[in-house]
């Protein structure tokens, strides 16, 4: 009996990484993620205006890879060390740069000089299609300004228009900026997935913590934020 049940779970378990499996690779067919979020191309807010555009890994220029990598080194690096996890330039490069990497990239309306960007993947996590965020990098002069926000609430109707499950992301704990970020101003949660879920009699175990935000699949365009294209 107890083996007649377990191969029931791992038949459902397989069907459900079949089905995410077949939703991830529909989603990586969509040529612009942003074709009907046309009012989300551009960012004015707080003395900051911005056109933003969506695009594959393999789309950007080479100035574009070389500014996205400094800026995550410049941001990361430490925190990598500090957490226990290391830092690697070439394994780095190839996990922000993978061929199945999306970028989010906000730019200067003055001078088209790049001013943050969300890196992101359609992936299978937990048995479920989801958008994962492996990166959100602002530069400093653009912090604090709302467009950090604007750029995730814009990867959340990406991740809602491709009928991904949920979107999620990996924090380190020491970065208290962002865990605020993500679990105040975006609402999202701790992810069933977490450690502070999985293992929680030893939080001192581990550095870092995943936090995810569920969704409602979108099948209307959706609207920028009040007052045009930007968020608070």
């Amino acid at each position: 009996m107890m083996m007649m049940r377990a191969m029931m779970i791992r038949r459902e378990e397989a069907a459900k990484v079949a089905v995410a499996t077949a939703a991830v690779a529909k989603a990586n067919k969509i040529e612009n993620p942003m074709e009907t979020l046309v009012a989300f191309s551009k960012f004015e807010r707080n003395g900051v205006t911005a056109t933003v555009e969506c695009v594959r890994s393999g789309a950007l220029s080479a100035s574009d890879v070389e500014w996205a990598y400094s800026l995550t080194r410049d941001n990361m690096r430490d925190q990598y060390i500090g957490g226990g996890w290391g830092w690697n330039d070439h394994d780095k490069r190839d996990e922000i740069f993978d061929e199945r990497a999306w970028f989010i990239v906000a730019r200067s309306a003055v001078d088209q000089q790049p001013l943050g960007f969300v890196d992101f993947r359609f992936d299978v996590d937990e048995q479920m299609e989801v958008l994962y965020v492996y990166e959100i990098q602002l530069e400093k002069d653009a912090r604090r300004k709302g467009l950090g926000r604007f750029l995730m609430q814009l990867a959340q109707l990406i991740a809602a228009k491709a009928a991904m499950q949920k979107v999620v992301a990996t924090v380190f704990k020491v970065n208290a900026p962002s865990m605020k970020f993500f679990l105040q101003t975006l609402k999202f949660d701790y992810d069933e997935s977490s450690p502070c879920a999985v293992d929680p009699a030893n939080p001192d175990e581990y550095t870092h913590e995943i936090v995810s935000k569920r969704l409602r699949p979108q099948t209307a365009p959706a609207a920028a934020p009040s007052g045009g294209a930007s968020a608070s």
